[in-house]
C-alpha cells in the first residue's frame, strides 16, 4: 500500500510540463463536456460513474500515467500527430507513433464500446475516465505534434516575470491568468456559450477531423516563438494567444460531449 502511495504522489507531482492541460483546462473541458450531455448519454455514464462529475476523472490518466499497471497502456494518449499538411491519416499515427496516440485511441474506445452493456464495469469505468483526458489533450497547443517539428515546447521564455517553458505557458500559465479564481464552473460559464451551428461544426467527424482542426488552428504557434532566445511572452503575445487556446478549450469540451454522447447516448 506504501508503494502505490508513493507511485501516486509522485506522477500527481510531474512537472507540468510533462501533461497536457494542467488541472484548470482539463476541468473546465470536462465541465462543459457534461454540460452538453445528453439526458441518455448522462443517466448511462452515471451508472458507471455513481454520479461523479466527469471533471474529477478528467486528471486520472495524468495521475495513474506512472503507475506500474496502467504505465504501458496510457502511454501516447497524451499527444498525436499531424504531418506538415495537417492531415493525420492512419499511416503517419503509425509510422511515427506506431499508433500510440490519442486520434488512435479515440478509435479503438469507440469499437470497444459499441456493445459496452456486455462489458464488465471496471472496463467501460476505464474507457470513460480516458475520453475524458485524451479528447482534451488532442485540443491542446502544447500536444499537437507534427511530423517536422516536435513542438514540445520545453524551451524557455519570460511570462509574467517568471521563466517558464512555453509548453507550460499553453497548458497552464496563460488560461490560469485567464480565469484567476481558477474555478472550472466559473470557467465553463465564461465558455459554454457556442451556438448549436458552431458546436455542430466542431463536432463533425470524429477524432481524425477534430485533431486535424486542432492541428490546423495551432499551427501557426510553431511560429510565434524563436526557440533560440528567451523571449519575454508580453501582452501582446497573450492578446494573440488568448483566443485561440480559448477556442481549444471549447471544441475539446463539445467533441468530448460528442464522443461520449455518440458511445452512450443509445
Amino acid at each position: 500500500m506504501r508503494k502505490f502511495v508513493v507511485i501516486l504522489m509522485a506522477a500527481i507531482l510531474l512537472p507540468q510540463f510533462a501533461m497536457g492541460w494542467g488541472r484548470l483546462g482539463h476541468r473546465t473541458i470536462a465541465e462543459i463536456a457534461e454540460r452538453n450531455l445528453t439526458p441518455k448519454a448522462k443517466a448511462n455514464i452515471e451508472k458507471y460513474t455513481g454520479g461523479t462529475p466527469l471533471w474529477k476523472y478528467s486528471l486520472w490518466v495524468d495521475e495513474m500515467r506512472n503507475h506500474p499497471d496502467y504505465k504501458k497502456p496510457l502511454y501516447g494518449l497524451h499527444a498525436s500527430i499531424a504531418d506538415s499538411d495537417c492531415t493525420s491519416p492512419q499511416i503517419v499515427r503509425d509510422r511515427y507513433r506506431d499508433g500510440k496516440d490519442g486520434v488512435t485511441a479515440m478509435y479503438t474506445f469507440r469499437e470497444q464500446l459499441k456493445n459496452y452493456k456486455e462489458l464488465p464495469d471496471s472496463v467501460v469505468l476505464y474507457a470513460i475516465k480516458c475520453i475524458t483526458h485524451i479528447v482534451a489533450d488532442f485540443n491542446c497547443p502544447s500536444h499537437v505534434r507534427y511530423v517536422d517539428n516536435a513542438n514540445k515546447g520545453d524551451y524557455p521564455a519570460i511570462f509574467n516575470g517568471k521563466k517558464v517553458g512555453v509548453h507550460r505557458f499553453w497548458d497552464t500559465w496563460l488560461i490560469e491568468s485567464l480565469q484567476k479564481d481558477r474555478n472550472p464552473q466559473h470557467y465553463a460559464d465564461r465558455l459554454n456559450v457556442l451556438s448549436k451551428k458552431e458546436i455542430k461544426k466542431i463536432t463533425k467527424g470524429w477524432a481524425q477531423e477534430w485533431f486535424e482542426d486542432a492541428a490546423r488552428s495551432c499551427r501557426p504557434t510553431l511560429y510565434w516563438v524563436d526557440n533560440l532566445k528567451i523571449e519575454k511572452l508580453d501582452q501582446k503575445f497573450i492578446d494573440k494567444a488568448t483566443p485561440l487556446v480559448e477556442s481549444q478549450l471549447q471544441k475539446a469540451g463539445y467533441q468530448m460531449a460528442e464522443a461520449l454522447n455518440t458511445i452512450f447516448g443509445k
